[in-house]
């Protein structure tokens, strides 16, 4: 049996590392993976800052959350946790293959989403509070239009289409679609509870990545998570082990290798959409974190 820890400090621009094979990343509006895991495997991941869905495409997951929830999640089940919480994985010796879906979901996006359907059912055993404020995570199980939506995507990753990340996107819509109507929806369009600085900090990362296309000022990101600017700080460096201006400079530019991975995206419209203040300087920063400039890590990814 393999293990696995998100660890209650370290973070990275993938959502969650489980496996030795990711197979593909796709996706216009939305950050999707499909990971596959095939042997035992021991090793590091790590939590997510961000609100996090996995979806179980092959195989079965022992996941633990924090010290108190365990919980297996088998075939056509989705797991959405909360930002900044400690999980740990099991996978069991299987005959098969483990495969899974993952992607780092925007509230801004359900919400969208939600108010263009005409009409979401909901659960009725769903609360009608929606603040996200003790609600850390919704295992929704074997939901059998989830699960065809997260083989189409798994298929659509793997096998590489014409038009795959469009079509990603629109499969991307309805498992969205899908999970508005169950347990999951406070946690996909409500606001993240600032009572404590981990609600705190989820709060300010939700508006990061909701406004990378334009400057973001720490008094901003202040208001957002509702402390003083020392605190903020403190804790933002704690959890996340840079300031927040390092933080927003690493998302852009994780941003901007998913834009890149586009042949049609130029360089310079990539520095528009994501605020920098001139092309040159996009590609000092760019080069300074990835090694390459933009156009050398394009041709190299779209090669």
């Amino acid at each position: 049996m393999s293990t696995v820890t998100m660890s209650p400090s370290s973070h990275s621009d993938e959502p969650m590392m489980l496996s030795e094979s990711r197979r593909g990343v796709g996706g216009e509006a939305t950050r999707v993976s499909l990971y596959e895991n095939d042997r035992s495997l021991e090793g590091p991941a790590l939590r997510s800052p961000h609100l996090f869905y996995c979806g179980v495409v092959l195989g079965q997951m022992n996941v633990q959350i924090g010290s108190e929830t365990s919980l297996t999640c088998s075939p056509g089940d989705s797991l959405m946790v909360s930002p900044l919480q400690t999980i740990s994985v099991d996978f069991p010796e299987a005959r098969s293959p483990s495969r899974y879906v993952t992607m780092k979901v925007s509230q801004e996006r359900a919400s969208r989403i939600l108010e263009n359907t005409n009409e979401v059912a909901l659960d009725t055993s769903v609360s009608r509070q929606w603040q996200v404020e003790e609600q850390k995570y919704c295992h929704v199980t074997n939901r059998e239009g989830i699960r065809r939506v997260l083989e189409m995507v798994s298929f659509l990753i793997e096998k590489n289409p014409p038009n795959r990340d469009r079509l990603i996107d629109l499969n991307v819509r309805e498992l969205i679609i899908q999970l508005l109507q169950t347990r999951s929806r406070p946690l996909l369009v409500g606001e993240f509870s600032r009572h404590s600085s981990t609600g705190g900090l989820a709060a300010a990362v939700q508006y990061i990545q909701d406004n990378l296309d334009r400057h973001i000022s720490i008094d901003e990101l202040v208001e957002e998570a509702c402390m003083s600017k020392s605190t903020f700080y403190r804790h933002f460096s704690d959890e996340f082990e840079m300031s927040p201006l390092e933080y927003i400079t690493r998302e852009r530019i994780v941003r901007a290798r998913e834009l890149l991975a586009d042949p049609e995206n130029t360089v310079t419209s990539v520095s528009h959409d994501l605020g920098f203040s001139s092309t040159s300087h996009f590609i000092d920063t760019f080069k300074e974190h990835q090694g390459l400039t933009p156009k050398q890590y394009q041709l190299e990814v779209t090669d």
